[in-house]
């Protein structure tokens, strides 16, 4: 009986918009075309393919430059004329730069983090773009000649490599996600030709196996030797292995269990404790610029997109919402769980991760961040967010407009502006500021009669946590006084940490975070 064809069988071109349509069970089919056009001799016999030398006959020029602050995007095929945002790390801002049509854009970064075989793989990424998706473009630049909408390129996100987008949505974006899909999935394959990668691999294993009869088959030897040979990444050698029908056989190999433990007993969604969640921030800028830069607070264990649709506040504290808990992968950075294992080659796998040990008795696992891993959909405009945040520190714009001229005004002190938020709280005797602050109750009658400007750096951070201050007026008081922050040093570094990520915490709630931190508590010494 004749098998049904499937979504999955389809290698076709759609006739209205020019668009490829691939489902997965062509992607090698395709893969075989561009190399039967670009380079026969890579489906004759296995070899590293000549990545500039096809890019070179293709008539594309590479070009590095920094394309996002956060390694999401590693690299643009300017498939028309067109301006890309590249990121200039200096400043810290993006500046729209002009492009002529074949022209790839690659970031350094994706070459000197994730090694040689990140910048290849990326490389022919852009090139399977240049061949399936130009005349796409071309008809779609002819379609909106009378609109004022801009078309702009495809980004190669990390984020988007193992996403699949929905099937049946007949919208633009949706038909351009599913291009990127075959980018990401076609990308390995021409590196990496099922039959001669498999024959290759094979290859290997014999010659592990005439070394002796005590031989000790090792996955990872095999994955090291055969992305050194195609130069690729491990990962998608790993990946690679299983595609071209080999997983039976390196499943008896008796380190496969540990390599493949990214891939087969890994947790995703992984809740954090608060000191979990500020200490693997502190290990890695990247997601820190993740958190940063795309909005998100800490609730429930997650890091979430700042959002009303995703966090709600109850007695100080951040909650999901019902609608975040049912689609975590839609506003939730996707932290990841797995069994601690060491391997001659475990530092290569872990390129690129943001890691945090955690050890619980004799159970090691690690909690791991990568872009690869998270949605491309985890991004919040700068105006919802600015919305969000201020409802959630305690947020009043009459107030923050009479703070400001009090704090430019030379002739008030730090006390006559924290009198001023201290009335406007009703903190209008000792034992309530006392019960908000931890600070003794002398201070309150001294800051009233402007007898406290010298106060510690302790007695001011505890005064802003208590009343619930956002860190942009936390730092404007802070530079009304005799202190300064120290934004790379504790115990500052973590004051900010705690109060951009888990805003509107109670004193008592901070401290507590303080303490499994290891850092003094705030007004701890000075308590009545």
């Amino acid at each position: 009986m004749k098998r049904k064809i499937t979504p999955s069988d389809v290698f076709d071109i759609n006739k209205k918009s020019g668009a490829l349509i691939l489902g997965k069970n062509r992607l090698d089919d395709y893969a075989t075309k561009f190399l039967t056009k670009y380079c026969k001799q890579a489906l004759v016999e296995p070899m590293p393919l000549p990545v500039d030398d096809i890019l070179k006959d293709m008539g594309l020029t590479v070009q590095e430059v920094y394309l996002s602050s956060d390694l999401d995007v590693f690299g643009c095929c300017l498939l028309l004329d067109a301006d890309v945002d590249i990121y200039d790390r200096e400043t810290g801002k993006y500046l729209s730069t002009s492009f002529s049509a074949g022209t790839v854009l690659i970031d350094p970064l994706s070459e000197s983090l994730y090694g040689e075989g990140s910048k290849r793989n990326t490389l022919i990424h852009e090139a399977l773009h240049w061949e399936k998706d130009k005349t796409y473009f071309q008809i779609l630049k002819v379609k909106n000649k009378n609109e004022s909408e801009k078309l702009y390129p495809i980004l190669c996100r990390q984020s988007e490599t193992f996403f699949t987008p929905p099937e049946g949505k007949n919208t633009k974006e949706n038909e351009v996600r599913w291009l990127e899909w075959q980018a990401h999935r076609l990308a390995p394959r021409v590196l990496m030709p099922k039959n001669c990668f498999k024959r290759k691999a094979l290859e290997f294993i014999e010659q592990y196996k005439a070394s002796g009869e005590n031989t000790i088959y090792s996955c990872d030897t095999l994955i090291e030797d055969l992305s050194s040979f195609f130069i690729t990444s491990r990962l998608s050698v790993k990946y690679r292995l299983i595609e071209v029908g080999l997983e039976d056989i390196i499943s008896e190999f008796s380190d496969y269990n540990d390599v493949y433990e990214e891939i087969n007993s890994n947790q995703d969604f992984v809740r954090l404790t608060p000191v979990e969640a500020l200490k693997i921030i502190d290990s890695d800028s990247t997601l820190q610029n993740w958190i940063t830069e795309r909005h998100f607070v800490y609730a429930d264990g997650y890091f979430v997109l700042a959002n009303s649709q995703y966090v709600t506040q109850k007695d100080g504290k951040l909650f999901l919402t019902p609608k975040a808990k049912k689609n975590l992968s839609k506003c939730v950075i996707n932290i990841r769980e797995q069994n601690f294992v060491t391997y001659t080659n475990t530092y290569k796998d872990l390129l690129g991760y943001t890691v945090l040990k955690k050890v619980e008795g004799i159970d090691s696992r690690l909690l791991t961040f990568h872009p690869k891993y998270q949605s491309p959909l985890l991004n919040e405009p700068e105006e919802t967010y600015q919305a969000f945040s201020q409802q959630l520190a305690s947020y009043n714009e009459e107030e923050e407009i009479e703070l400001i001229k009090l704090l430019g005004d030379p002739t008030k002190t730090l006390c006559n502006c924290l009198w001023f938020l201290m009335e406007n709280r009703k903190w209008n005797y000792p034992d309530k500021f006392n019960e908000e602050t931890g600070i003794h109750k002398n201070y309150h009658g001294r800051i009233k009669n402007d007898k406290a400007n010298n106060m510690t750096t302790n007695v001011l951070m505890a005064i802003c946590v208590g009343m619930q201050l956002c860190t942009r007026i936390t730092q404007k008081l802070f530079d009304k006084s005799n202190n300064k922050l120290d934004y790379y040093k504790d115990p500052d570094k973590t004051y900010i940490r705690i109060m951009d990520t888990m805003p509107g915490l109670s004193l008592d709630d901070f401290n507590g975070i303080l303490e499994q931190c290891g850092i003094q508590e705030l007004g701890s010494e000075i308590k009545e």
